[in-house]
């Protein structure tokens, strides 16, 4: 994990209120899917990890755990399809919702569920997770067109555990390329901003952007400032106003944290 993504984690970790779920490979980790034609809005979601993960860490045990209520809130208040997936590459499983398949008609189940477009040629095997972290997102590369479809995946969710609800969800950038007080997302990166903001307008809460600049660290302090861009669904911005300098709040590491 990044410096900051380490120092959310800790703040959150244990504390009475809220807890943060952290994507993290061959743990957990939630991914927006959508085609070429449907493209801003998402025609799923998943959470993925590796089926009989053993010896996770305490960020993917923390995620392990808050699984269910990010399931229930996003089946409860969104209309886009979700599923559970659990991968095992090397025996030919994927388990989908409990349900287990072996890997190709898992893999047509969800394009049929998630209206994905497959792809003309035979898929990769993809057989060590010891060389490779992120398997589910190698093997779906290959599985599905890589023109028809789009998926990303989500840095950390919020979860207020008081009421079992989502609070906010967050991507987060390291980069020292450009100066820190100059730094504004990537245009690039507009696709799959509009898949973000898509999930913040279903889910009504906030999506934030938050950038820092150490990269060679793997630690910072509660005093760290670090970019904030704000995509409230409340009263929406569009792509040039969100990524816009006005749009940007300069906040220490814990004042973020607190925003969260």
């Amino acid at each position: 994990m990044t410096a900051l993504l380490n120092y959310i984690h800790n703040s959150f970790n244990g504390g009475p209120n809220k807890s943060v779920f952290i994507s993290n490979p061959p743990g957990p980790a939630i991914l927006l899917w959508t085609n070429s034609q449907t493209h801003p809005n998402l025609t799923g979601i998943t959470v993925v990890r590796e089926l009989n993960l053993t010896n996770q860490n305490a960020n993917q045990q923390n995620s392990q755990n808050l699984i269910n209520t990010i399931a229930t809130e996003i089946r409860t208040n969104t209309a886009i399809p979700f599923l559970d997936i659990e991968y095992d590459f090397l025996n030919d499983i994927l388990v989908i919702d409990g349900t287990q398949y072996n890997v190709q008609n898992g893999g047509n189940f969800i394009a049929n569920t998630f209206n994905l477009t497959v792809s003309n040629t035979s898929a990769k095997a993809v057989n060590s997770s010891q060389a490779v972290t992120d398997l589910f997102h190698i093997w779906s590369r290959s599985f599905f067109s890589g023109t028809a479809v789009r998926k990303i995946d989500t840095d950390l969710v919020v979860v207020d555990t008081l009421n079992n609800t989502l609070s906010s969800f967050v991507e987060v950038k390291r980069s020292d390329r450009v100066n820190f007080n100059n730094w504004q997302p990537y245009p690039a990166d507009l696709s799959n901003y509009k898949m973000m903001f898509a999930l913040s307008d279903a889910l009504n809460i906030p999506f934030y952007t938050i950038h820092h600049d150490e990269v060679g660290s793997r630690t910072i302090s509660a005093q760290k400032l670090v970019n904030v861009f704000t995509y409230d669904p409340t009263s929406p911005v569009n792509w040039n106003a969100f990524r816009s300098l006005g749009n940007r709040q300069q906040l220490a590491a814990q004042a973020t944290v607190n925003l969260l």
